[in-house]
């Protein structure tokens, strides 16, 4: 196959708007008739504002060398292709780019980057979810792969188009940067047109196609599904199921799994997900311990979100917690919690389980 060379990887200036596909959310309070502090309600929805629609401005994404491998993580704000071009010169032995948690961002340097790494030849691997710009990155890899350091249901990488500052699809900036030639391209060929039309015209910013290894998590037995944004709930799983994998398509090109070298103080840092206890459904908000009208309306808030997602509750069932769309989930519920209620709080829902069990 020739190379593919387009004008769209050196735009005259940088553009004004910013892919965002991933929001974290978070919601705690208590009782406000035991209180003089009201509810917290409104934090949700300013907190999904700001990820949604906020430049990336003072964040940036943090490169680090460990062994022969580059870690990439966070948002992606247009320096990248610099960064990673003199980081692989300083460490001619890096072989692996492991891309991890990044929401993606500016869009050109998805491209620029990822045409850097398949002029290199390196590897590349998602630790976690690689979103939007973060996506063409991984698919520049010249071999592609999951890796084991998160579980199965949070490792995925999520495709869809380009949007304006308001999440609304730019059909103009799509057919200008050639991104279903791109994508056929770097998918060496395997990705279906049709699918990839699909996935680069959804309107919404919210909404994204993804892929999980599907060897490790299925759905009835499905581990690509295509989301439009605009769902009645933030679960991926139960979005549009697409029978064909990433490895079918050509987004990983095996199915081996990488290991990160930080993989053992990666997981050192990560709480323990506590098992399924068979306490309830999770759907079934009737037996949740909390004794206010307002902590049951947020536990159904709650289960509208994505995961990773998790809900603490206080022992007075007054009080309670919860956060999706971070890995950290777990630690900041059971702590905000514990900061709002001046109690010991215990988890009651952890992703798609219950996991509490009656002290």
């Amino acid at each position: 196959m020739r190379p593919f060379h387009a004008l769209l990887f050196v735009p005259s200036k940088q553009p004004t708007w910013m892919e965002k596909a991933c929001s974290s959310r978070a919601e705690y309070g208590f009782d406000p008739l035991t209180s003089r502090v009201g509810t917290l309600g409104a934090v949700a929805v300013v907190l999904l504002a700001i990820v949604t629609l906020a430049p990336l401005g003072s964040a940036a994404m943090e490169l680090k060398t460990v062994g022969n491998q580059l870690i990439l993580s966070g948002p992606v704000v247009g320096d990248e292709p610099g960064k990673v071009t003199d980081a692989l010169t300083q460490s001619p032995a890096i072989t692996t780019v492991i891309l991890r948690n990044s929401q993606g961002g500016n869009a050109p340097a998805g491209y620029q980057v990822g045409q850097l790494l398949r002029e290199r030849g390196v590897r590349t691997a998602v630790s976690g979810y690689c979103y939007s710009s973060c996506s063409r990155m991984f698919l520049g890899g010249r071999t592609r792969s999951f890796t084991d350091d998160y579980p199965a249901e949070y490792t995925h990488i999520g495709f869809h188009g380009h949007y304006d500052a308001h999440g609304r699809l730019n059909a103009g900036l799509v057919r200008q940067y050639g991104l279903g030639q791109w994508i056929m391209h770097y998918s060496d060929g395997k990705a279906d047109p049709p699918l990839v039309e699909r996935w680069i015209n959804i309107p919404s910013g919210r909404g994204m196609i993804h892929f999980f290894h599907p060897g490790l998590l299925q759905r009835g037995g499905v581990s690509t599904f295509l989301c439009q944004g605009d769902e009645a709930t933030g679960l991926v799983f139960a979005c549009e199921p697409i029978r064909r994998t990433a490895l079918e398509l050509g987004i990983v090109t095996s199915l081996e799994i990488v290991q990160s070298t930080d993989q053992a103080a990666l997981r050192a840092a990560l709480p323990a997900r506590p098992p399924a206890s068979g306490f309830a459904a999770i759907d079934d908000d009737s037996r949740l311990p909390v004794s206010v009208a307002r902590g049951i309306e947020e536990y159904r808030r709650f289960l509208q979100s994505g995961i990773p997602r998790a809900f603490a509750v206080a022992p007075d069932g007054k009080h309670w917690a919860w956060h999706a769309g971070t890995v950290d989930a777990i630690a900041l519920a059971v702590a905000r919690c514990g900061e709002r209620s001046s109690q010991s709080c215990q988890l009651y829902a952890v992703d798609e389980d219950v996991v509490w069990v009656r002290k």
